[in-house]
């Protein structure tokens, strides 16, 4: 994941997309639906979920170590009534890193604000890991 190392550095809690409960009902572990940033383009969406899917993977199944103790990851879950926020949205980005519609609502000097670099991220995740037993 080092390649990703500068998107990372450009993205702050503030950024990323909130949760909330999903309903009334506890569950352990407990389940929160996703709240979307308006800003994040699809692309980046799947990348980050995907991202998170296997973290939550590795968690759960380390390769090669001890399971980590303590409460496990969040369980994330998209809901097809999601909320979207206009949270804020970090500034250098790749082009493909934003909605193209929410770029197109902004005002042209917010737009240009932005310092979008024109070009597309490639939001390449390595091979799955895949330990001896699955061989």
């Amino acid at each position: 994941l080092k390649e990703h190392k500068r998107l990372f550095s450009l993205l702050r809690p503030i950024h990323m997309s909130g949760d909330e409960t999903d309903g009334a009902e506890k569950t352990h572990p407990p389940k929160f639906r996703i709240v979307e940033a308006r800003w994040q383009s699809l692309a980046l969406k799947l990348f980050l979920r995907t991202l998170d899917a296997l973290y939550r993977e590795c968690w759960a199944k380390p390769v090669g170590e001890r399971a980590t103790s303590g409460n496990p990851p969040r369980i994330r879950l998209e809901h097809k009534d999601a909320r979207v926020e206009d949270s804020l949205a970090p500034v250098g980005l790749w082009r493909n890193c934003y909605d193209e519609e929410w770029l197109k609502s902004l005002r042209p000097h917010v737009r240009a604000s932005l310092n979008i670099i024109q070009e597309d991220y490639k939001f390449t995740l390595p091979a799955p890991r895949v330990s001896a037993a699955q061989r």
